[in-house]
């Protein structure tokens, strides 16, 4: 008699890793000049390419983000900035395994270590400022 088992929850099943990653600078993927490949450790496989950024990657995200804080981001109430930041913190706590699963494939740490531990904390950091957000006061 065989058994057939179900991949296990966090097996590398449940994540989709693309063979190259770019930047993601004013609401769209751009493709760097240069990447260098990232590698599980525990295994040496390499599991993408991941885009490097230079100067001009840098002053063009740094342009984009200004844009956004001026254009968008501060003219939103504190009420409305902490719906986004709850949101982020959803989606973390959503897409958890699949966060977990990534992170030790990335890293070579235990699977617990990334869920229990660096997943939640990373969910309940954006769920502590977003409850701050309409609290406090901008000068």
């Amino acid at each position: 008699m065989t058994f057939e088992y179900a991949p296990a929850l966090e097996s590398r099943a449940s994540v989709s890793i693309k063979p190259k990653y770019g930047h993601y600078i004013g609401g769209k993927f751009v493709t760097g000049e240069k990447h260098f490949p990232t590698i599980n450790p525990a295994t040496e496989e390499v599991l993408s390419s991941i885009s490097l950024g230079g100067k001009k990657d840098v002053d063009a995200a740094v342009k984009a983000a200004k844009k956004a804080l001026d254009l968008h981001w501060s003219k939103l109430s504190g009420r409305e900035r902490g719906k986004y930041l709850f949101r982020i913190a959803r989606i973390l706590q959503e897409r958890a395994r699949e966060f977990a699963v990534l992170e030790s494939l990335d890293n070579g740490k235990p699977i617990r270590e990334s869920r229990d531990v660096d997943v939640p904390l990373a969910a309940a950091h954006f769920f502590y400022h977003a409850g701050w957000a309409d609290k406090l006061e901008l000068a």
